[in-house]
């Protein structure tokens, strides 16, 4: 057989044993919003509007069905925005987020349209001037609905659930530019498991008003992450083809021993090993990540585009230009970390 053909036979057969395995990894993330550095002061101010099509605050579903509640409290709605702006400016303060924050949640008469302009720049001038604040943040609307459901053959346990719809606005008024608009929705759980699946017999579901307040608050909490780094768990992929070298170099990654994985991975880095390089310089790249060596990571997935792109391989151009754009983003972040 021809030597070329049957190189070819063994690289298309490798290519169609290789394993890709995903890693987690924790990285340190700015916050979403990148608050101007005068912004010392904060006023959080809640709309008042509604969707006019959003007209279930009184309803629930019961096994699907659609039921009015009975004795809920006429300020209900006021209840909840309430519970989830303070929420809100709790995690600010404990974050140390801003130095002073003010909560107006009344200031705005209660209205309904089809759509939700934002604010006009005059009235956020306005409120951000007679409260001596440097932000506007508006929770523009906040729509929340209940469900309970019976136990059945596949889900032997009641459960209920809340899901929660919050329309955000940041206003600033120095540049008079509207920083961000952003939906959140949320959605939290009961069902008498624990977060380990383990099932409490004795656990109690929480009633609707008091599951609504449950999620009210979830919503301001999970929007005040926006504004502040935390740490958050991301995956990266690599590919283990049926070599002995890249079996044990997928030993030491599960060990974190990535210098010994690295050692490994470069037997295969250079042109002549053909497809095997992609594998090898792509998992490089993640080596030298875990090594937090950006720079070194970029240069070694340049390196495997270029010789995928001699062969063509889309599938693997799609990886690792999926892999750049992720690594270019988190560059950006570590330089926007440097600088808060």
């Amino acid at each position: 057989m021809n030597r070329l053909l049957l190189l070819g036979c063994i690289l298309i057969l490798i290519s169609s044993c290789t394993v890709y395995k995903e890693y987690a990894i924790d990285v340190y993330k700015p916050g979403e919003i990148a608050i101007p550095p005068e912004a010392q002061n904060v006023a959080i101010v809640y709309r008042n509007f509604k969707y006019a099509g959003d007209t279930l605050q009184h309803y629930f579903k019961d096994d699907f069905r659609l039921k009015k509640a009975k004795n809920d409290p006429q300020n209900l709605d006021s209840i909840l925005v309430s519970n989830c702006v303070k929420e809100l400016a709790k995690n600010f303060k404990a974050q140390n987020t801003f130095n002073n924050i003010h909560i107006f949640p009344e200031i705005f008469e209660s209205h309904s349209a089809k759509k939700l302009p934002a604010l006009n720049f005059d009235l956020v001038n306005t409120l951000t001037t007679s409260t001596q604040t440097d932000l506007l943040i508006s929770l523009e609307t906040f729509s929340y609905f209940y469900s309970e459901y019976s136990s059945t053959e596949e889900i032997p346990t009641k459960s209920n659930e809340v899901i929660t719809a919050a329309v955000w606005a940041v206003y600033n008024p120095y540049s008079q530019k509207l920083l961000e608009r952003k939906t959140m929705i949320d959605t939290i759980y009961w069902n008498g498991y624990d977060t380990q699946g383990n099932y409490r017999r004795n656990s109690k579901l929480p009633p609707r008003i008091t599951a609504l307040k449950i999620a009210s608050q979830m919503a301001g909490e999970n929007y005040s992450k926006r504004f502040f780094a935390s740490w958050q768990t991301v995956n990266r992929s690599y590919s283990v083809p049926p070599l002995p070298d890249f079996s044990a170099a997928d030993e030491y990654v599960q060990k974190g021993e990535w210098d010994n994985a690295i050692m490994l991975w470069k037997r295969y880095a250079a042109d002549d090993n053909g497809k095997m390089a992609i594998n090898a310089r792509y998992n490089l790249a993640l080596g030298y990540e875990m090594k937090d060596d950006m720079d070194t990571a970029q240069k070694w997935l340049m390196a495997a585009q270029q010789i995928a792109a001699d062969y063509k391989s889309k599938e693997d151009l799609k990886m690792i230009l999926q892999y750049m754009k992720i690594l270019a983003e988190r560059k950006n972040d570590i330089e926007r970390l440097k600088q808060m």
